[in-house]
């Protein structure tokens, strides 16, 4: 199986998280401050682009595939990795300003 890696985007990464978390797509998304109606779309979209669900839906909520669980351990992975580029990224132009006001 072959698919767009491109497709991927970091919101839905996110919102895949957040179900996982809560088990609701409705906490999820109101967490990731979108609309029930918006995150279903993403989700049913990155299903589409994986070609298998990632989650099985029933009464109870939401419960991980085989798939969904690889998806979001990797999601995960990716996303605690932008978090530390974003503190490292903030340590380095906090010290550049501090420099340049000893200057």
């Amino acid at each position: 199986m072959d698919f767009n890696i491109a497709r991927f985007d970091l919101m839905t990464m996110r919102l895949a998280v957040l179900c996982a978390d809560s088990g609701s797509l409705s906490a999820a998304a109101k967490r990731a401050h979108c609309s029930i109606s918006a995150g279903s779309q993403r989700l049913s979209a990155l299903e589409a682009t994986l070609g298998k669900p990632l989650f099985i839906r029933d009464h109870r909520g939401l419960h991980l595939t085989e798939v969904g669980d690889l998806f979001v351990a990797h999601a995960r992975l990716i996303l605690n990795q932008l978090e530390v580029l974003k503190a490292q990224v903030s340590a380095v132009v906090r010290e550049a300003s501090e420099d340049s006001a000893l200057v």
